[in-house]
């Protein structure tokens, strides 16, 4: 790998140079944000219809997931804020806006949504992405006050990230390992993960080379620390979901014979 690295390094620096230059990798990462966000309202979806039938939904969504998620994504919001950064206001923002609807749909024990504390949750959560972008435009004292808080915010964004990888993606990857271990392959869970593995190191790319104005960390750029350790999460699901597909593939050729469950799950 090193040898063709070395003899391909002025092609490879020459593409990520144009791509550099037209924003390419930038747009590729908010179009994965985009596919994500898409594919997340699917499964969220069919989540809600199972729990109406009375069936049991396909439990993509681990305890906590949401939770970790929102503490991940409302830094680098704030971040975007301070920065004026286009892209990551608008895929933090609304990805944001897709889990608090998936998030709606899929806590519902019976598919409805008359209990008091799911209407005053999402009400909660709208309102303060919306009122707080609004008073945010509106407020120098605000945009002033988390200006001298940057380098403070910006460390908490990355602690957000970290405990994303740490707790999120880990229960992610666990639900997924022993979900292709059983032999559900589910398509769609595995391609949401190459989905964000895609956008995560794109948007590393760009910020690798192209750093934002705020102060380094380790001396990275902070929104490349986020994005590389979030691909290095995605990674490990990857890998882990590979190797059980492999285990559980070996597993069921053993067998003599396969049993009915074995059957109604492929």
């Amino acid at each position: 790998m090193l040898a063709w690295y070395q003899s391909h390094q002025e092609e490879i620096h020459g593409f990520i140079e144009w791509g550099l230059r037209y924003n390419l990798f930038l747009n590729v990462s908010a179009l994965m944000y985009v596919i994500f966000a898409v594919g997340l309202f699917a499964l969220g979806a069919r989540h809600h219809a199972a729990i109406v039938r009375g069936e049991e939904g396909p439990r993509q969504f681990p305890p906590g997931y949401f939770t970790i998620l929102v503490v991940q994504l409302v830094p680098i919001t704030v971040t975007g804020f301070v920065l004026l950064d286009g892209y990551l206001i608008a895929t933090r923002i609304g990805t944001m806006f897709v889990v608090v609807i998936v998030y709606g749909m899929v806590s519902s024990p019976d598919g409805t949504f008359t209990a008091r504390r799911y209407r005053l949750g999402m009400t909660l959560i709208l309102a303060a992405a919306i009122l707080g972008t609004m008073v945010w435009l509106a407020s120098a004292t605000l945009r002033q006050l988390v200006h001298d808080y940057e380098k403070f915010i910006a460390w908490i964004a990355v602690a957000g990230m970290l405990l994303y990888m740490v707790r999120g993606q880990w229960t992610v990857a666990k639900a997924l390992f022993w979900h292709y271990l059983q032999g559900k392959y589910t398509i769609k869970r595995f391609s949401l993960q190459t989905v964000r593995l895609v956008g995560f190191i794109t948007q590393a790319i760009h910020y690798a080379f192209v750093p934002t104005a705020q102060a380094p960390l380790f001396g990275y750029d902070p929104i490349f620390l986020q994005a590389a350790m979030g691909a290095l999460g995605v990674t490990g699901i990857i890998i882990g979901s590979i190797i059980a597909i492999v285990l559980g593939a070996l597993t069921r050729r053993g067998r003599p014979t396969l049993d009915p469950h074995d059957v109604a799950i492929r």
